[in-house]
This record gives C-alpha cells, structure tokens and sequence, in this order.
C-alpha cells in the first residue's frame, strides 16, 4: 500500500480517537474509539475503490412478497414487459411479471467494501501475534468451536445445525483461522453487534469478547498510524 496524503486535520480527528481508546478503561469506548479512528483511516485509503454500481430495489413500487410467492408455487415466471430508462446517474428498470419488479443501478459508497481493500493491502504485512490471536479465539468458544454469532440474523442460528454451513450463509463469523481477512470478520461483526445494541456491558461473556478484542484493534490502527505517518 502506497503512503497517502491525510491532512491536518485527518491526523488531528484520527489520533484524538486513538488517544482516547489508549486512555479510556472502559473496553467498550476503547472498542469503540479505536473503530473509528481505524474506520476514518481506511474510508480515505479505499473510499475510491468502494464506491461501484449496485443495485437498489424500489420497495415501493415492487410487489416482491407476491413475486416471491408465484416464484415459490412455479419456479420460473416470464416477463410480460421490461422496461430501461436512464434517470439521471442511475439506469432504472422495471419488469411486470404481471406483478411490478422496479429497481435501479447507480454508483454507491458500501462500507464493507473498503474493509476489504485493507485486507487485501496489509494481509502480508500486518500479522496479528499467535496470543493476542489465541485469547480472541477462546474469548468465542462455543462447545468444540470458535465464532461470533451475527445478531441481525439471531433468528436464523441453529446450534443444532451444521457451523460451517451457517458460517458460509452468513449466520455467524469462524474464528479459527489466524489471518487478516480472519481478524478482519471477526472484528466488523463484533463492531456491528456492539454499535447495533447486541452486547451490554458488564454481560461476562460480551465483556470478555471485547476485552480480548482491543489489543488486536490497537494494533491494526497504531501499525496504519506509523505507516501512514499520522502522527
């Protein structure tokens, strides 16, 4: 990863998190701090690269629930008429089955995306210490294995059922495996579940998932902070 130009006042926003990740005791703000310094750095390393084409459902316009029911009771259904229209930035287009489908495509910021621009750029270079790895890995042991569940999708967990198969359908994040893109997971999915409401303070469990997160956090930003010369 080539050295990018951060301005003052970059510099000033993201150690001023930093800061106050390293002083705060609480390893929810520290969680939380250290997030968003690491968030502001990798937004202007890769925001370019996680802006593209995506396709956007009108739910307004479309009658998915009835669609999705003829799909069920037939398979395949066949479009009486389709239409595209260029709407500005964005190319429209609209189906009738004959329930109305609408969606747009246009240029669109989707955060994930530059998440995994950094693990593309720094997983030969940031290696996260066997130990530090270790304690995060325990922190999530459930019977013989190791993750973190996704809690928007709490519903859909079967402990019952097979780890790897919910792991591939996006259920829960595997810890298991000592790599950045790993770590990276594994780390997004504890940030949303905090930032969502999904842990509470002083919960055992939660606490010490966070608490076994941090150093690994810390030293993800510090590493960008001395390559990216933010100081």
């Amino acid at each position: 990863m080539m050295k990018k130009y951060f301005d003052e006042k970059q510099k000033t926003l993201i150690n001023a998190w930093i800061s106050q990740a390293t002083e705060s005791s609480n390893e929810y703000l520290k969680f939380m701090s250290n997030w968003i310094a690491l968030n502001a750095i990798c937004y202007h390393l890769f925001f370019e690269q996680a802006v593209m084409d995506r396709a956007e459902l009108d739910r307004g316009k479309s009658k998915l629930p009835k669609i999705k029911e003829s799909v069920k009771q037939n398979t395949e259904i066949q479009a009486q008429s389709t239409s595209i229209t260029l709407k500005k930035e964005r190319i429209e287009i609209d189906i009738k089955t004959p329930e109305r489908l609408n969606f747009s495509i246009k240029e669109k910021y989707t955060e994930d995306l530059i998440y995994e621009q950094f693990v593309k750029s720094y997983s030969n270079k940031i290696i996260v210490g066997q130990e530090i790895f270790q304690n995060l890995k325990e922190s999530l042991k459930k019977d013989d294995r190791f993750y973190v569940i996704n809690m928007a999708r709490i519903l859909a967990f079967d402990q019952s059922e097979d780890i790897n198969v919910q792991s591939k359908r996006n259920i829960l994040v595997l810890c298991e495996k000592n790599d950045l893109k790993t770590i990276k997971n594994v780390l997004y999915q504890i940030r949303c579940n905090i930032f969502h409401g999904e842990k509470i303070p002083g919960d055992i469990n939660d606490d010490r998932i966070v608490k076994s997160a941090n150093p690994i956090l810390d030293l993800i930003t510090r590493y960008l902070v001395n390559e990216q010369g933010i100081k």
